[in-house]
């Protein structure tokens, strides 16, 4: 992509030696130029004496994004505007006063500044679908109008799982996305990929293991937004509390159970949902796995089953490409 007027990009990046913090800066692109080429030369160029690290691959660009409006809101669309700062003094986390590094893992620095700009009013990514996303996503959603609530998707590898399962939350229209999953790496990735995109810019994300997690939920939906809620399946004390909550709102809710076949496939772990979803006729369920299809559907009364295999895969993307 070639701007066609000057721009101002922020852009994060961290290394694989370290996930637990990340370099979070500025580049100001001028019209003519590409601003993927100029981030990646810039962050390159930052790292002094060690650009082996980024030519090695151990220094990984985790996003960038285009920051005009909020830089030209607050008076620095310019060269060495600082917009930078301006939004790193938001976010906090930094280590020491007034360094550029954040003590955060990049997946969760990308979170905060999404939110961020977002509350500026900056135009997010469109998100688009590849075509066998779109197919498959109609076919769930013809699926649901059908009657049948519970579809076990079998998703392969480099399918895109978490932005599919979110645009087919979109189209339900759901207020509160209950995303559960013994696999706690699966929030940070759901909150970091959805925030990143416009369609989503107008829900809240919410880990039911935080302390004030209905204070959260309560809160966003008196404000109009809906909810992504995180739900733990490992055992602990309040997680059948949680469930009570989650289930028990006076809203349009759906279930997406990702990684199904990995801890919450068991009968500790599946059968509270299950019964869940029986009680509440009107709350539509997807038993997402990319592997062990019959492992993940051990105790739930599969209604459906869509599935996508690698091959299929690439030969949708080679139909595409030829066309």
């Amino acid at each position: 992509m070639i701007l066609t007027e000057d721009k101002m990009y922020c852009y994060l990046w961290e290394d694989t030696a370290d996930n637990n913090e990340c370099k979070f800066g500025e580049r100001f692109v001028k019209a003519g130029q590409n601003p993927e080429i100029e981030v990646k030369k810039r962050i390159r160029q930052s790292l002094a004496v060690r650009k082996d690290r980024f030519d090695e691959g151990k220094v990984q660009v985790v996003d960038f994004w285009d920051v005009s409006t909020v830089a030209k809101t607050i008076g620095k669309n310019r060269q060495h505007g600082k917009v930078d700062d301006f939004l790193r003094a938001k976010i906090g986390y930094r280590k020491g006063t007034t360094g550029e590094i954040h003590t955060l893992a990049g997946s969760d620095m990308k979170m905060r500044v999404n939110k961020l700009l977002s509350s500026f009013g900056q135009d997010l990514i469109v998100a688009g679908l590849s075509t066998k996303q779109y197919e498959i996503g109609n076919e769930v959603l013809d699926l649901f109008k059908s009657n049948n609530r519970i579809i076990l998707a079998e998703l392969c590898a480099r399918f895109g799982k978490t932005i599919w399962s979110g645009a087919v939350a979109v189209e339900q229209d759901a207020d509160v996305v209950i995303v559960a999953s013994y696999v706690k790496t699966v929030f940070t990735s759901f909150a970091g990929d959805l925030t990143s995109f416009q369609q989503f810019a107008n829900y809240e994300h919410v880990d039911t293991s935080d302390e004030n997690y209905q204070e959260r939920i309560n809160g966003a939906l008196a404000k109009g937004k809906k909810v992504f809620a995180y739900l733990s399946l490992c055992n602990g004390d309040h997680r059948q509390t949680r469930i009570d909550y989650l289930f028990g709102l006076d809203t349009t809710k759906m279930l997406i159970v990702d990684e199904a076949d990995f801890g919450a496939h068991t009968e500790k772990q599946a059968l509270p949902l299950i019964e869940k979803v029986k009680q509440n006729d009107d709350v539509n369920a997807i038993i997402m796995t990319g592997t062990n299809a019959d492992r993940a559907a051990t105790h739930w009364p599969i209604d459906s089953i869509v599935s996508v295999t690698y091959p299929e895969l690439l030969m949708q993307k080679l139909e595409t490409a030829n066309a």
